[in-house]
């Protein structure tokens, strides 16, 4: 029984741990090849390996276009083609606290990572994609980019330029095959969140949200696999906010 993304070619950026490293596993379970990149590279390199040889590993840059572009040529060049791109990579500057105190430089970071890898990874993705019939794209935003919590303002207005440029990506092209949707988590229980928290905290916010408990890494993936497929061919320029029905996005 085939899975319902055989056949499909994926880059997954930010895919050396967390969000990124699940993505690609579940994409893979479902029958897709994927590209994994970040500037981890021993880590991608790791994640890639577990999925055999229907991953490769690149480590890259998402901020600097021309390491992008190699992505795209890299999906095209070992599989044949590119179906799906999930703009991912993320990080965060502890300079970014707040309107008046966040320096231009975490203010550059936060729109170079989020908004300009999106952008690049558009630019390059979508004419490959179009040339074989159209493709979907997944941008991964945050509840900060709708619930300020009064700090990383810089990252929490990237996010939102990230949602709006998902919009626009899907009113552009739509006629040409490609959707572009967004996923939206709330508190995510990845290896940087267990870094930093410990259980009674983690504790407090599954009593936050309505499932009872914290969403994890596969919950997200889960979301972006459907986004991916032929399942969701009529939802674009959507935002999928995975927060387990809490009463407000949480930062993740």
């Amino acid at each position: 029984m085939t899975g319902p993304l055989e056949g499909r070619v994926a880059i997954v950026t930010g895919a050396a741990r967390g969000i990124g490293a699940a993505t690609a596993r579940v994409l893979v379970a479902q029958g897709a090849r994927v590209v994994l990149a970040d500037v981890d590279g021993a880590g991608v390199e790791r994640v890639a390996g577990e999925l055999g040889p229907a991953a490769v590993a690149r480590c890259a840059d998402v901020t600097d276009e021309d390491a992008v572009a190699g992505l795209v040529a890299t999906a095209v060049g070992t599989f044949g083609r590119l179906d799906v791109l999930h703009n991912n990579a993320v990080a965060q500057d502890p300079r970014d606290t707040d309107t008046v105190g966040a320096p231009d430089e975490a203010w550059r970071g936060a729109f170079d990572l989020v908004v300009m890898a999106a952008v690049y990874g558009c630019r390059h993705a979508i004419p490959a994609m179009v040339g074989t019939g159209g493709g979907s794209i997944v941008n991964t935003s945050s509840g900060a980019a709708v619930n300020p919590t009064g700090s990383h303002v810089a990252y929490g207005t990237a996010k939102a330029a990230l949602e709006t440029l998902s919009a626009y990506t899907a009113a552009n092209y739509g006629t040409r095959g490609i959707r572009s949707n967004v996923v939206a988590p709330g508190f995510v229980l990845t290896e940087g969140v267990r870094e930093v928290f410990d259980d009674a905290a983690v504790a407090r916010f599954a009593e936050g949200a309505a499932a009872g408990r914290v969403c994890t890494p596969e919950d997200v993936a889960e979301v972006v696999a459907f986004l991916a497929s032929d399942a969701a061919r009529y939802v674009s320029g959507q935002v999928v906010r995975v927060t387990g029905g809490g009463a407000r996005p949480l930062v993740w």
